[in-house]
């Protein structure tokens, strides 16, 4: 028995599909899984710098090469127009090609067209607990552009409600973020602006913003909403923003699509200048009437993330809302401005709590009014 297990497995390579199809020759990139015996080709011709583990891993060459590779390398070659690959044992390996459009993605079949996704993008105003899930789960829904747009380091306190991990402590949220995402999409353009987004130069966001991006407010205020809030009113975007309320016990969802919808600045009219309790067409982040001074508890990574999940599910329908073939999942059942409720216990939500009926309540009876106009003569 204990021979058996310490049989070494047969060698298994998965590739780029356009290496055998378009016979590419050169070295090639990946990771050598010395346990599994699998060798895993994520770049060729050139080293991926977006992983710091990656290395080259081998070559392909025109023919059979007359010596091995190394231990943990491979050697490519075509026999018969069939790539083949051969380890340091002189074994040929398992082949598993791949594309990323027809693996990666192919789960979505049926459900999203990932050639509609991959030309979708997502502007996100910050890459907290909120922006890192909802940024991921984009990816895997396929969608292919990011712009990130955050000024804070990752901390180990950020470890319990984001996406990220200890390995990323001390990096800029926006590279850790982008790692991640490359991790799905390794073809996914990315843009980072470690600032806040008001500092972000206009010419980034006139390059990167089209009718085809959505754009997403998960920071922890709200005049960062606004300011993009304005943005997406000039490009022609649609916008959302998500955040959660004191220790989560309950979230907002808004969404505005460009069609003469009341939108952000609108909604921040309807709550302006609220202090005290909330009521169910009002709404801040914390309960204390003195917000400068009040020490916000952003609650457990579970409600965070129920929440945040729900707001992904929205803009999916957003992204796909012109899209005949699509089959929207929420935004016929949501209204503008969607409370969500974790837990209606006042041990967690305070007094706040006792608006909702029950846990896992979401309410969609909440209306935007549009703000009144107001003239120069009237000021």
């Amino acid at each position: 028995m204990a021979k058996l297990l310490m049989r070494k497995r047969k060698p298994t390579v998965s590739f780029p599909a356009e290496l055998e199809s378009e016979k590419i020759l050169g070295k090639f990139y990946g990771i050598y899984i010395d346990t599994t015996n699998y060798y895993n080709i994520i770049s060729y011709l050139h080293p991926d710098n977006n992983f710091p583990e990656v290395k080259c891993i081998g070559e392909i060459f025109g023919a059979k090469p007359e010596e091995l590779p190394t231990e943990g390398q491979l050697y490519g070659y075509f026999e018969a127009n069939e790539l083949c690959f051969i380890d340091a044992d002189g074994k040929k390996c398992k082949k598993e090609p791949y594309s990323l459009k027809l693996d990666i993605f192919s789960r979505n079949t049926g459900i999203l067209e990932s050639d509609i996704m991959l030309k979708k993008g997502a502007m996100f105003i910050g890459c907290g607990s909120v922006g890192s899930l909802f940024a991921l789960e984009l990816a895997r829904a396929g969608v292919g552009r990011f712009l990130l747009i955050d000024n804070d380091i990752f901390a180990y306190h950020n470890i319990s409600r984001h996406q990220c991990g200890i390995l990323d402590v001390g990096k800029l949220k926006v590279d850790a973020l982008k790692e991640r995402i490359l991790q799905i999409n390794p073809k996914a353009e990315i843009v980072t602006q470690a600032c806040t987004v008001q500092e972000v130069p206009l010419s980034v966001f006139d390059s990167f913003c089209d009718k085809n991006t959505i754009v997403v407010g998960g920071a922890d205020n709200r005049e960062g909403d606004l300011y993009a809030n304005q943005i997406a009113k000039e490009v022609g975007m649609p916008l959302m923003s998500v955040g959660c309320w004191e220790r989560a016990f309950a979230g907002e969802i808004f969404y505005c699509l460009p069609t003469g919808m009341p939108d952000y600045s609108d909604l921040m009219y309807a709550i302006g200048g609220l202090s005290g309790r909330v009521n169910q067409n009002k709404k801040f982040y914390t309960n204390e009437e003195d917000l400068e001074k009040a020490i916000f508890e952003p609650g457990i990574s579970v409600d965070i993330n129920f929440v945040t999940t729900i707001a992904v599910k929205l803009a999916l329908d957003i992204l796909n809302i012109d899209n005949d073939r699509y089959t929207p999942r929420l935004i016929n059942n949501l209204s503008q401005f969607t409370l969500v409720c974790n837990t209606n216990n006042p041990k967690i939500g305070g007094d706040n709590a006792e608006i909702f009926s029950y846990p896992l309540q979401v309410t969609t009876s909440i209306e935007v009014p549009r703000a009144p106009v107001i003239n120069d003569s009237e000021e």
